[in-house]
């Protein structure tokens, strides 16, 4: 876990999350980056890869380039004043992904991914503010980060730049990061951070935002998927003499009190948002690992001799699990799922979803469990977990 001092992480929970900024000295003071410069630019040459480079060429003059990159772009660039911007590198480099682990104390469903960039002396991606949570953590070299709350509007933006940049950025705040540092975020919190020398690279550990309209339309199509809402609509008390074209506010009403029935409803609502929470955004699912074949796959006899032989089972970094506790029963979810559970006991289900990992002792009680054989058995023909290595 990352360091939190001076304050504690009940303070920071109370008084800081998704409320202000703040910035904790050396809190990962043993970290060394698992990726050198050349190996996230060598990332960014993959098709499959969501990769950026920004150039800045004047004070509010953003060129916004998008990858796959070649070799030869990399060549063409200056020496100074520009960006390369890596998405999701947790689901790429597993020793990123383990970087999660320091961050367990917010829910894990949470976490959008981890986007790592490098700049050159001078390399920013402009004044911007963003909808979501972020920890901004320094792994190399040096940036200055400069903030401010004020203007961070829609309407606040340069036009004619590919980037949403803030055209009127009032610094309030500024601050140097040096590796091991790392500055929290939450949303709509303006932002530009330059790097001060040639070594910059910066972990962003971002958290997903909710909308409430993405809330609404996902919440009707688990309705719908599930065939869980077919009350029929009924007509307020009507009078004699009404005007036969006015829709009245008591009708409408009437649709209000059908929705609020539903939404009282705490174990729909519980499963549909666990469902939710887990599901996978469009690249994520097109990241997902092939399932065996019927033959790559053992029997279950040989897989449970290996499970008492290997060194432990790890998640694949693209899947994301979680357990809802609904009508008192532990439910486990999976990648927008509710996931059968074989019967497995509700502790098993935790500690599945808790864990990124499940070493050999973490294991061993259940492992003697059929239900248990069963479950792991299922999520490793489908490549969700598998053996560590």
């Amino acid at each position: 876990m990352i360091e939190f001092a001076p304050i504690s992480l009940p303070t920071f929970l109370a008084e800081y999350w998704q409320k202000k900024p703040i910035l904790f000295r050396n809190a990962l003071p043993d970290f060394q980056t698992p990726l050198s410069p050349e190996e996230l630019a060598g990332l960014s040459l993959e098709e499959e890869v969501e990769s950026r480079i920004v150039l800045q060429h004047g004070a509010q003059d953003y060129q916004l380039r998008r990858g796959p990159f070649t070799e030869a772009d990399y060549a063409a660039l200056p020496e100074k004043n520009w960006t390369l911007l890596v998405q999701g590198c947790d689901r790429l480099v597993p020793e990123v992904a383990d970087l999660l682990n320091d961050f367990d104390f917010l829910p894990r469903w949470r976490i959008d991914d981890i986007m790592i960039s490098y700049a050159t002396e001078g390399g920013n991606v402009g004044p911007h503010f963003d909808h979501y949570d972020v920890f901004l953590m320094q792994a190399s070299g040096q940036r200055r980060w400069l903030l401010t709350h004020q203007d961070c509007h829609e309407d606040n933006y340069i036009q004619g730049v590919d980037l949403r940049l803030m055209e009127k950025f009032v610094v309030e705040d500024e601050m140097v990061l040096n590796p091991g540092d790392i500055l929290y975020l939450p949303p709509k919190v303006g932002h530009h951070g330059i790097a001060l020398d040639d070594q910059c690279m910066t972990f962003s550990i971002g958290y997903r935002s909710y909308r409430g309209q993405e809330l609404w339309d996902s919440f009707g199509d688990h309705l719908s998927e599930n065939a869980e809402f077919k009350t029929l609509y009924l007509d307020p008390e009507l009078n004699a003499g009404l005007a036969p074209g006015e829709v009245t506010l008591a009708a409408a009403q009437q649709a209000k009190a059908l929705f609020e029935q539903k939404l009282q409803q705490e174990a729909t609502l519980h499963a549909w948002f666990a469902r939710f929470a887990t599901q996978l955004d469009q690249t994520a699912s097109q990241m997902l690992p092939e399932p065996l074949t019927e033959e790559e796959t053992p029997s279950l006899d040989a897989f449970i001799d290996a499970l008492y032989a290997e060194v432990g089972l790890i998640r694949d970094s693209v899947c994301r699990f979680a357990f809802a506790r609904i009508d008192h029963q532990v439910t486990l979810f999976i990648n927008g799922s509710q996931w059968a559970d074989f019967g497995v006991p509700a502790g098993f289900i935790e500690l599945l979803a808790n864990q990124s990992f499940l070493t050999q002792e973490m294991l061993e009680p259940w492992l003697d469990q059929p239900s248990v054989q069963a479950l792991l058995f299922d999520l490793w023909q489908l490549q969700f977990l598998t053996f560590i290595e």
